[in-house]
């Protein structure tokens, strides 16, 4: 088998969260509901006609930020910027910004490879932070926070989201796998394919070390002097086949999701979190 045959055949392989209604929902209103919508409501309370400068930390290819992009086009002086500390994927993003420049006529997000650790922003000089299922990945994540502060203006947002461990959904799963010695977790990934999950037994490796919950988060901002202004909920569903095999339930708990976005106890039904802090 040669390596053209091989890369064919991991792209078919790769193929679960393509198919997936719950998968696909999440990363709908992710992108859509609180990134998107949030960074729009920010743009539009603008008291200025300077330039607002935003920037998409750990942005990996650019998904995020396109989305975000997309979404808050209409508005002008707005200069875009994504920073990963993977070079490949910030490349990737580039080329992907390219192409928006020059075959749909877009303003260009620029993208750079940088740590989140030591940004390469002067103290002061932006005006939004977006940062999305990235403060999981890091052992200490406080230096991170500090440096969020350290280059947003006086009176900047930093738009975090993060896993919620606090969710009843993956609370109720714990516990009946618990009762189950192990089989409920089998059972529920049960039809997902190797290269979207590796097999149970696999290690983390770098993964989600730093999955707290919303009152140590509070804590760290306030700490850095960027306090948490408001939570945002995030869908009660990430994708699995379990969901997916019970079209109706999942389709059901995705047409009531909008409903859940208001009721006092929302933020235990949400599989993770989005919190808006604000520079003082």
């Amino acid at each position: 088998m040669n390596m053209i045959e091989k890369q064919h055949n991991w792209a078919d392989a790769e193929k679960f969260f393509n198919r997936s209604w719950t998968h696909i929902f999440y990363f709908w209103k992710l992108r859509q509901i609180m990134l998107g919508k949030t960074v729009k409501n920010l743009l539009k309370k603008r008291q200025s006609n300077a330039q607002t400068r935003i920037v998409d930390l750990g942005c990996g290819p650019g998904t995020n930020v396109f989305d975000v992009y997309d979404m808050c086009a209409d508005f002008k002086q707005v200069a875009w910027f994504a920073l990963d500390l993977n070079q490949r994927e910030a490349a990737m993003g580039a080329s992907r910004s390219t192409y928006r420049v020059q075959e749909r006529h877009m303003q260009a997000v620029h993208f750079m490879a940088g740590d989140i650790f030591n940004l390469p922003f002067a103290d002061n000089s932006i005006d939004i932070l977006i940062s999305s299922e990235v403060v999981e990945h890091l052992p200490d994540p406080l230096p991170a926070l500090a440096e969020m502060q350290r280059v947003l203006k006086s009176g900047g947002y930093a738009m975090v989201t993060t896993p919620n461990p606090r969710n009843l959904p993956e609370i109720l799963g714990y516990a009946m796998d618990k009762l189950t010695g192990g089989g409920f977790k089998k059972m529920y990934w049960k039809g997902q394919d190797d290269v979207s999950a590796p097999p149970l037994s696999a290690e983390v490796g770098f993964g989600h070390v730093s999955v707290y919950p919303f009152p140590v988060w509070r804590d760290w901002f306030a700490a850095v002097n960027l306090p948490v202004v408001r939570k945002i909920r995030g869908p009660m569903l990430f994708g699995s086949p379990f969901f997916d095999r019970l079209r109706f339930l999942s389709g059901m708990i995705i047409a009531l999701d909008a409903l859940l976005d208001y009721l006092p106890f929302r933020f235990i039904t949400t599989t993770n979190l989005g919190m808006l802090c604000r520079k003082k």
